[in-house]
């Protein structure tokens, strides 16, 4: 049995790690919308969606380092998680909040275009903004489903670590 220190340890290492990473993958969707709001004049249809998009992200990011760590802690490893987990279930969030925020982003630009065409205020956006969340989010969990319907020769997960050639 682990020492209580040790267990401690690797729980507050475990916990800053998704905090941290979750936290970032928010404050990046609000940085990267309020300055896409500044540019194209949307203000806030950038910023809420990408909001949500880093949010979406963040909480894959923190699912797959749990799901990692559990794997390594329960093989009676030292740590909880290697850089190379971290690297890897941030590559992956970041490859989620682009797959959320892009047709987004398309159904933003091209809402404000259509509404601009017919005078329809902003319905057309709000409508094709929703559509590109919907298929955003349902490319993120096809995204993630695959990672876990393919692993590599060792077991893991796709994004686990870099494959051996």
């Amino acid at each position: 049995m682990k020492r209580l220190g040790e267990v401690l340890g690797l729980a507050t290492e475990l916990g800053l790690a998704m905090g941290l990473t979750a936290a970032g993958l928010v404050v990046l969707g609000l940085w990267l919308g309020r300055w896409l709001d500044a540019r194209l004049g949307t203000n806030p249809w950038a910023t809420i969606l990408l909001l949500i998009a880093g949010a979406v992200a963040g909480q894959v990011a923190i699912y797959r380092l749990a799901i990692h760590s559990t794997r390594r802690l329960s093989a009676n490893e030292r740590t909880a998680l290697t850089p190379q987990d971290a690297a890897s279930a941030t590559g992956q969030a970041l490859q989620v909040l682009a797959l959320v925020a892009l047709p987004g982003i398309v159904g933003l630009a091209l809402g404000m275009w259509i509404d601009h065409l017919l005078g329809t205020r902003v319905i057309a956006t709000l409508i094709l903004v929703l559509g590109g969340l919907i298929a955003g989010v349902i490319g993120a969990l096809r995204l993630t489903q695959s990672a876990r319907a393919h692993p590599d020769e060792r077991g893991d997960d796709v994004w686990s670590s870099t494959k051996k050639d």
